[in-house]
């Protein structure tokens, strides 16, 4: 069902009873002067009211006016004071609606400020309802003065004990058994028949009240609320029969502004305590669900806590600890739950045993003297564990000094970094032992190179004596030819070794100079054109263009050397070598470009590596042992500039040296 269409049929129930009510089943009429002792009807129609939405309070005080018309009407009323009485209800009843809901969405008694906006719009309808009857009645021929007080007073009395009933509690925040209840309810009926049963004119009004205070303590506000209703019952109901000690007051309106009053003064007194209850349940509910959020995560939070405030100037006592705490602290702190001693019991708590041979106590101590109150380190915990210690002093003005510790189990974290500073230890280790047997293989490089170089030296100088000085036959020419050949290539072979071997370090001594790059070219073209020759290919040398390099013309002369004698080994015949220089801004680059069967592109980086030989080289048989681009590499970055290989498979390769760049002085 709609909300709409519930609220619209509470409201028409809720009229209808006002209708009931106020046409004289419970106007509680006075005869002797006609003035209502009490009017429920009025009340009934601010609930009315409250039922519904507020933008239709329009119609709904409509709806009430014309209700209660007909209600005067059936009292017995002329219609023009039905009407004006009708108005007076209608308006009574939306000026106590619109404050009850003023800034919120529906009327409300749970707060004392509640109670406060209630007795305000009491007071404010009934002092509106008094006029607007009282001046109804003067045109009748009463008099205002009259009317208006006991209308003022009836009013806010039946307001104040009927309105709670649809707008406060039911909770009580207390288990009651239903057996309670009712003898609760007996006994006050009991009371009331005391009080103003027939006969009875005793001054003991009071004895209501004990019962009422005990209902507060111990039921919702609303079954209060009921209490106060049925008390408002009765004493209207004796009070206009003649019974009770209102009755034996002699002035009409005085017994009957008697009796609204000690209404108005028990509802009003006995809805502030239960509001205040209600209250203060509320109150008590949210911080007790606070603490149990909180205490819920502080006892399953990951992070371990401990909370110790100081007794003496080394005697500490926990008061609070978590589950993760007592984990890592096994046997020293213990896990505070909510059944645990109250916190405030200082000889039940525990004390925290000051052995310092506890890398935690010892921490507390050290935050105990710190100057900042602060105390930060990892500590060894139970069980071989590691932890991350957090640990504040916090001095009260009040009170004992608290010092809380936070604990955070880094051990995996802790065994991660030993075991990276084991395998960093073992990484320089190896890196030692690498460096000595690179050591140990250029040591050996060089004393080989330097033993191979006597005999070779010597191969070559006899070999070029016989040929030049003795007499030999074409065919021993050959052969002389063919063992100086070889044991020149052996010897550059042993130069390279011994340039690898050595380093950087091997011409230290070497100062590099202005260098004609073509001049260079050219020797270096000269010295290779019998061996391009015999292979059947051609080589080209670029156009001159004066640039000079800032090198070591010893270390210029065995990169092109090497770059020159790898690209004719590498072009098949017939085919072309290209040596050419150009400028590149602060720098010159030697190109040798061949017509070759190209590297692939990912051998162009390795081909750079000592003993290395491509797959082109295997294939093709080329003799070498890859150690030219090695030395050529070791030269050229040696000398400050950088070198690179560009290569289409297939269709050549060109091998790019960059290097300083000399700028010619001038005179």
């Amino acid at each position: 069902m709609p909300s709409w269409v519930r609220g619209l049929l509470v409201h028409l129930a809720l009229v209808a009873i006002a209708l009931a009510l106020g046409s004289g089943a419970g106007s509680f009429v006075q005869s002797s002067n006609g003035v209502a002792v009490w009017w429920p009807a009025v009340a009934v129609c601010v609930l009315a009211l409250l039922a519904v939405p507020r933008r239709w309070y329009g119609w709904a005080a409509l709806s009430v006016a014309v209700w209660m018309f007909v209600a005067n009407l059936l009292a017995g009323r002329t219609a023009a004071v039905a009407f004006g009485y009708a108005i007076a209800n209608a308006v009574e009843a939306v000026i106590v609606a619109l404050l009850l809901t003023r800034g919120r969405r529906r009327a409300r008694l749970a707060q004392l400020r509640d109670m406060s906006l209630m007795l305000l719009a009491a007071a404010a309808g009934a002092a509106a309802a008094a006029v607007i009857v009282g001046v109804t009645a003067s045109m009748a021929g009463a008099r205002f003065v009259e009317i208006a007080p006991t209308v003022l007073t009836s009013h806010a009395s039946a307001l104040l004990a009927i309105i709670p009933l649809g707008i406060a509690g039911t909770r009580s925040g207390v288990a009651v058994a239903t057996w309670h209840r009712v003898v609760q309810v007996v006994l006050l009926v009991v009371v009331l028949a005391l009080v103003v049963g027939p006969g009875k004119d005793l001054p003991i009004t009071f004895l209501p009240m004990p019962m009422l205070i005990w209902a507060v303590f111990l039921f919702s506000t609303r079954f209060v609320a009921a209490e106060l209703a049925l008390v408002a019952i009765v004493v209207a109901t004796a009070t206009v029969q003649g019974e009770g000690p209102f009755s034996r007051i002699t002035d009409p309106v005085a017994s009957t502004i008697s009796a609204e009053f000690f209404i108005v003064v028990y509802a009003t007194t006995v809805l502030a305590f239960a509001v205040a209850r209600d209250e203060r349940v509320a109150v008590t509910m949210r911080l007790a669900k606070r603490d149990q959020v909180l205490r819920g995560g502080l006892i399953d939070a990951q992070v371990g806590f401990v909370v110790l405030e100081q007794v003496g100037p080394r005697d500490l006592r926990i008061v609070e600890a978590n589950v993760r705490a007592a984990e890592m602290l096994a046997g020293e702190v213990v896990v505070t739950t909510d059944d645990a001693v109250d916190a405030t019991d200082e000889a039940e708590r525990r004390p925290l045993e000051l052995d310092e041979s506890s890398p935690f106590v010892r921490a507390v101590l050290a935050t105990l003297d710190s100057p900042l109150g602060e105390w930060f380190d990892e500590i060894d915990v139970a069980g071989f564990r590691r932890a991350e210690v957090f640990l504040t002093r916090v001095e009260r003005s009040s009170g004992p000094t608290i010092v809380t510790a936070q604990l955070i189990d880094v051990t995996q974290r802790y065994l991660a970094d030993a075991a990276m500073q084991r395998a960093l230890a073992d990484e320089r280790d190896a890196a030692a032992r690498l460096r000595d047997l690179g050591r140990q293989k250029d040591d050996f490089l060089s004393a080989v190179s330097h033993e191979l170089r006597t005999p070779i030296t010597s191969i070559v100088g006899y070999t070029e004596m016989l040929v030049d000085d003795t007499d030999v036959d074409d065919e021993q020419r050959r052969y002389l030819d063919v063992v100086e050949r070889n044991a020149r290539r052996l010897g550059v072979l042993v130069e390279d070794l011994l340039e690898l071997g050595a380093g950087a370090g091997r011409h230290d001594d070497a100062t590099p100079a202005v260098t004609a790059l073509d001049e260079a070219v050219r020797h270096t073209v000269e010295e290779h054109v019998p061996q391009a020759s015999a292979r059947g290919v051609r080589l080209v040398v670029g156009e001159r263009t004066g640039l000079s390099a800032h090198v070591v013309r010893d270390d210029l002369t065995r990169i092109l050397t090497n770059l020159v004698s790898n690209a004719v080994k590498f072009t098949p015949p017939d085919g072309t070598v290209t040596i050419g220089v150009e400028a590149d801004g602060d720098a010159v680059v030697l190109r040798v470009s061949d017509t070759g069967p190209g590297i692939a592109p990912d051998e162009l980086e390795r081909v750079f590596e000592r003993f290395y030989r491509s797959t082109t080289a295997e294939e093709r048989q080329v003799p070498g042992v890859g150690l030219g681009l090695a030395l050529v590499r070791n030269l050229v970055e040696r000398n400050g500039g950088t070198i690179w290989l560009e290569s289409d498979p297939g269709h050549g390769t060109d091998a790019c040296v960059r290097l300083p760049r000399a700028r010619a002085s001038r005179t």
